[in-house]
């Protein structure tokens, strides 16, 4: 049964570039644009993470003699400029840090969790605290905060190397060693910019949108100058793999919100989506190769019984896999939801606008397709750009905010077939 499905997937992926929807794209980029942060968001957590080491330095603190030194840092998604909002909960999202700093002696995992867990009381606007397995997390209105404490490996040592710790309810105290700073900069490194001209479309079509403001400046006391700090987007956050990657995660986040089986690591995801070259054919390509390049991970480790172990570039003695997958029936899980995401992909490429955003709907979440749909239809009444519509097509999409080889292709050839299950990615 399933090589007949699995045959029916391939056939299905031969479809020509000029039968699909040109606007799909676009709409595409609208939704992941609607996922991201407000500026005002960013600037409030970014205030939130400075405040860690006043804190634990404070009089009173259980911590204050050892963490003079500490030093805190981005890790996860804020890292590597992947953070949106969760999905199940339209309003939360969540960052980690990163708090170095060397472990009392005679201190056990258990201990150092305990103790921060205490020294954290009392952060400032902090609705409840949790001592997790190997982090505490600060929970706030519409966001959390997860702080990580690592004990830095000793010098000579690979930037920012150490331990974290493990202690959870039940089972031994453990510490693995891990480099979460080299794999953001490996990750930086591997991501390959699109053209200024996308960069730029990409950016008018985010200044178009109308985010609201999750966390509001008054939460954060004394900083009369949180609305002046300037704005600042990345270039790499509107690269192609990016934008597939925040897609691919808003998607898991409703996949997984009623389940108890735990999801794909967010790290792994990452590290998979950094590997796939930008697709020429597109953003929704793009989300296709990696949803291909997932499966055929998954496959190969149902097929050889081997555990889909990932390495961290930087640190290759650091699994991000340790704890996932933790049977068959999560790996069945997620080849399933990869096979719905690429068939829901495949209907949109010839679904009308309305039909794409119930499509849309069931992927991402209804109030970020609506939004995303209201975006596009607006982007393209303020184009000076006859807009056409087409049965079968849609609207089509402003050419600018394609890549110039989907415009190519669109025009003058025919995209190759996509071997979803064969093991190979398209060649560029």
């Amino acid at each position: 049964m399933r090589e007949a499905i699995d045959n029916w997937v391939i056939e299905e992926l031969s479809m020509p570039l000029d039968h699909t929807s040109p606007g799909l794209d676009a709409l595409l980029i609208a939704a992941v644009l609607q996922m991201e942060l407000s500026p005002r968001d960013n600037r409030v957590a970014e205030k939130r993470y400075k405040l860690i080491p006043s804190h634990l330095e404070r009089e009173g603190s259980p911590l204050r003699l050892h963490v003079d030194n500490a030093l805190v840092y981005a890790q996860g998604s804020r890292a590597i400029g992947t953070t949106i909002v969760h999905g199940a909960d339209e309003d939360r999202f969540d960052l980690d840090a990163i708090l170095e700093f060397d472990t009392p002696f005679g201190w056990t995992p258990r201990r150092v969790l305990d103790e921060l867990f205490e020294a954290f009381q009392g952060f400032p606007d902090v609705q409840d605290i949790e001592r997790c397995t190997r982090c505490i997390q600060l929970r706030f209105a519409f966001m959390h905060l997860d702080v990580t404490p690592m004990d830095p490996a000793l010098k000579p040592r690979p930037e920012r190397v150490g331990a974290i710790y493990h202690s959870p309810d039940e089972g031994h105290d453990e510490r693995h060693k891990v480099n979460p700073y080299g794999f953001a900069e490996w990750f930086k490194g591997q991501i390959s910019l699109p053209s200024q001209m996308f960069q730029a479309q990409v950016r008018s079509l985010r200044n178009q949108l109308e985010i609201k403001d999750r966390l509001r400046p008054s939460i954060i006391v004394a900083d009369a100058d949180i609305d002046e700090l300037p704005e600042t987007v990345d270039p790499i956050q509107d690269a192609p793999q990016l934008l597939a990657l925040k897609l691919m995660k808003r998607y898991l986040n409703l996949r997984y919100v009623n389940r108890s089986e735990k999801r794909p690591i967010s790290v792994y995801l990452s590290k998979v989506a950094a590997q796939i070259p930008p697709n020429s054919f597109g953003i929704c390509a793009q989300l296709e190769d990696l949803a291909a390049e997932l499966d055929r991970r998954m496959k190969y480790a149902l097929e050889t019984g081997r555990r889909p172990e990932e390495r961290n570039p930087a640190f290759p003695q650091e699994n991000f896999n340790d704890r996932w997958p933790q049977n068959t029936r999560q790996m069945e899980m997620f080849r399933g939801d990869l096979r719905h995401l690429f068939a829901e992909l495949q209907r949109a490429r010839t679904s009308e606008v309305g039909q794409i955003q119930k499509i849309f709907d069931g992927l991402f979440g209804e109030r970020i397709s609506g939004n995303a749909v209201r975006t596009y239809m607006d982007s393209l009444s303020n184009s000076p750009q006859k807009n056409t519509y087409e049965l079968g097509k849609g609207f089509v999409a402003t050419p600018a905010l394609l890549t110039p080889g989907v415009a190519r292709a669109a025009a003058t050839s025919k995209a190759p077939a996509h071997n979803f299950h064969a093991g190979e990615l398209r060649k560029k």
